[in-house]
């Protein structure tokens, strides 16, 4: 992935109100307060901008290495790492050497060996409660300008400030965990997973973990220009033949690296449409359609090309 790559990404992901808060708070300290005043689409702008610095240096594969004086690294890649032909290999994320300014703007976390970041998955802050799972810890607030490797590559190092993380009820903890806290009487919560450092040989290497196939309770599309514009102009689709045609394809499609399909986001408002498939247990799944059959969910740096009448019979839908 590069860096417009990494731009688009979190351009496609929807910070909550403490994420931005944390963001002017960030530019305030460095003698930038006056962007607190643009809008909204400009503040995450100037984010993803910020986090492009820090993203390249995480996909830097570094080896942090065993050192007694750093006594929970980040484990490293296997050296020998077998991939069968047609996956994709994610590579396993890895805390940078140095960090900066920037780095503190990302949502992440380490826990037990794996770095789980920000999603583009939500869930309503009524529903949260029903989900909460086990506290496994809370984070170390240790990830900024001044960090040292010894600080920051520790057991629940973060970029989030004190927080408990808990597992997530029906998902496994290795793939996605999640924040819960209540403030003056309102409920704040936010997944974080890790889709890094595992083999994607399909889209069900993906959704599978996300309990997306027969667990849909409603699933509606929004134009590129109703998801620009944060005008969330929902339309549902029927969970009739056609989307569960395309599912199963979803579910069968190709993985194709991001960084190969950089040019796709170039094409035009009409080559992008956005699907909200919201579970029973009330996440909801966000996850782009790009004309031509490719299908991307915010985290995972791959595309999954679905079969092309699947593809074709929903698009055709979203009108």
């Amino acid at each position: 992935m590069n860096k417009n790559d990494y731009k688009r990404v979190f351009d496609s992901m929807e910070p909550d109100e403490r994420f931005e808060q944390r963001l002017a708070q960030n530019l305030a300290k460095k003698g930038r307060s006056e962007a607190m005043g643009r809008n909204r689409r400009m503040l995450l702008y100037i984010s993803a901008s910020l986090a492009v610095v820090a993203c390249a240096w995480i996909l830097l594969i570094t080896n942090l290495g065993g050192s007694t004086s750093n006594p929970d690294p980040v484990a490293p890649n296997p050296p020998d790492q077998t991939v069968a032909e047609g996956a994709v290999f994610l590579p396993k994320l890895e805390l940078p050497k140095e960090t900066n300014a920037a780095m503190d703007m990302i949502g992440l976390f380490v826990y037990q060996g794996r770095i789980y970041t920000q999603t583009s998955t939500r869930i309503p802050p009524e529903a949260a409660q029903a989900i909460l799972g086990e506290k496994v810890g809370r984070t170390k607030g240790n990830i900024d300008e001044w960090s040292s490797q010894e600080e920051y590559a520790k057991e629940l190092a973060s970029s989030i400030g004190e927080q408990d993380i808990f597992t997530v009820k029906g998902y496994d903890s290795d793939f996605r965990l999640m924040t819960y806290q209540v403030e003056g009487g309102q409920v704040w919560s936010e997944f974080y997973e890790c889709l890094n450092g595992i083999s994607v040989s399909s889209g069900a290497d993906v959704f599978q973990k996300l309990k997306v196939m027969g667990n849909e309770q409603s699933v509606s599309w929004e134009s590129y220009d109703s998801w620009n514009e944060s005008k969330k102009q929902y339309q549902e689709i029927a969970l009739d033949e056609t989307y569960q045609q395309f599912l199963q394809a979803l579910y069968e499609a190709e993985p194709i690296e991001a960084n190969k399909l950089n040019g796709i986001y170039d094409k035009g408002a009409e080559s992008m449409k956005f699907l909200l498939i919201t579970l029973k247990d009330q996440t909801q799944v966000h996850v782009s359609l790009h004309q031509g059959g490719y299908v991307r969910y915010v985290p995972a740096g791959v595309f999954f090309k679905v079969n092309d009448s699947a593809f074709a019979a929903l698009w055709d839908i979203m009108k």
